[in-house]
């Protein structure tokens, strides 16, 4: 039979594979054959949804992007109402920030079983399912966006920096 046939090219090819291959795979770093990390979910909570939890979400987003790091940020209200005032549209507006990029929607003690990583702002903290959310803080960004965008982007750092060390990925 020619496929047995020690001179068959695509035996020859085979054999040198069989080989080979071996060899190949034991050079591969582990992290390379483990199974694929699973992306954290971060579920940030705000008293209204509109402001600083939508906000975080988009610049954690941003920020997780350009840094590499996987995630899945979403973002809820404790009682979902619009507080985004005229002059905060225009800031975000001009920064490229826009908190509608997910729909509004009502914090349900589900999505904090859901995420691996649980943030609340203000009051939100005090949602019996939110106790053990860690508890970010920023000034106002309707009274001072400037105050407020500072305050959030070491936090918004920390957490790429922790999310980053769980060795799946970014910088």
């Amino acid at each position: 039979m020619a496929d047995q046939d020690p001179s068959n090219p695509s035996r020859r090819f085979l054999g040198v594979l069989a080989m080979w291959l071996p060899a190949a795979v034991a050079a591969l770093p582990s992290a390379a054959l483990a199974a694929p990390c699973p992306v954290p979910q971060v579920l940030l909570v705000c008293p209204a949804g509109t402001v600083k939890s939508a906000i975080a979400r988009e610049v954690l987003k941003r920020r997780a992007a350009a840094r590499g790091v996987p995630l899945v940020a979403t973002s809820r209200g404790v009682t979902p109402e619009d507080h985004v005032s005229p002059a905060l549209a225009a800031h975000l507006r001009a920064d490229g920030i826009d908190p509608g990029a997910q729909p509004l929607r009502r914090f349900d003690p589900a999505d904090a079983a859901a995420a691996d990583v649980v943030i609340a702002f203000d009051e939100a903290a005090q949602v019996p399912a939110l106790r053990s959310a860690r508890v970010w803080t920023t000034p106002s960004w309707n009274s001072d966006y400037a105050a407020a965008k500072a305050a959030l982007a070491p936090q918004v750092e920390a957490l790429l920096d922790e999310l980053a060390a769980r060795g799946c990925g970014g910088t």
